[in-house]
């Protein structure tokens, strides 16, 4: 009979064991369900793994961030305008480093965002407005962080637009940020370490340190003499309220 009590009892104090065991597995478990829900975890782990550098990489523009190895391996004609050679990925990263050494890199930014808004297809108006309002926000308004120097009329246009979506949208804007990058930053860049770099890590490209042949005149459209930054004696000159022909 003692030994059957014994039993009786060693059964009872484990069960009650087992229970209290199972009561406080439940209660961990439900207090790190509400203090940190499996659904924050996992959508905080999928937001630390997505991190965007730019907003071309967000928005899934093809090609962004990366450089494209396609472009150095057919070389890089230098005796091209300008903006055709910011088109290639390579060129426009030196270029870039080199700008923002000198403090001003802020239009080559904004020619590599234009560049990577004219890869969102027409009919993707989204994106597109995605895209444009923020270059108006980093670039185009008053103030901004990376606020480029860019006429008062042209700087007008684009924030009185009613169409974001619009493939012309920043086009004033690119010419003039052209002309900038032409006259303050191009001759440097020819004879710097950054040109000297591109040209070590692309050995195809012509053996020239400094392309001849630029056409440097301005190509400015639609801004008034009075308007335009760049109306200096080296440039066409016209009357006072009247547009330039360039």
């Amino acid at each position: 009979m003692k030994s059957m009590k014994d039993i009786l009892w060693v059964q009872v104090v484990s069960r009650f064991l087992l229970l209290v065991t199972a009561s406080v597995l439940v209660l961990v478990f439900f207090s790190m369900s509400v203090s940190q829900p499996l659904l924050s975890q996992i959508s905080l782990r999928k937001r630390e793994s997505t991190e965007f550098v730019t907003m071309g990489q967000a928005l899934g523009i093809p090609g962004c961030g990366l450089l494209v190895q396609t472009a150095s391996v057919a070389g890089v004609d230098l005796h091209q305008p300008l903006d055709k050679l910011l088109q290639d990925k390579r060129f426009r990263q030196s270029f870039m480093d080199f700008a923002d050494s000198c403090l001003a890199g802020e239009s080559v930014h904004f020619f590599e965002e234009v560049h990577e808004l004219g890869k969102i297809p027409l009919d993707d108006p989204v994106r597109r407005i995605y895209m444009a309002r923020h270059i108006i926000e980093n670039y185009i308004v008053t103030g901004a962080e990376m606020e480029i120097n860019i006429s008062h009329r042209t700087r007008q246009e684009i924030l009185g637009t009613l169409d974001l979506a619009h493939p012309d949208l920043f086009n004033h804007a690119v010419n003039e940020m052209m002309q900038l990058m032409k006259m303050n930053l191009l001759k440097d860049y020819w004879s710097s370490m950054n040109f000297v770099k591109f040209k070590e890590e692309n050995p195809r490209q012509p053996d020239s340190s400094e392309p001849a042949g630029w056409d440097l005149s301005p190509r400015l459209s639609c801004v008034r003499c009075t308007d335009n930054p760049f109306n200096h004696e080296q440039l066409h000159k016209c009357p006072s309220g009247r547009k330039c022909d360039v």
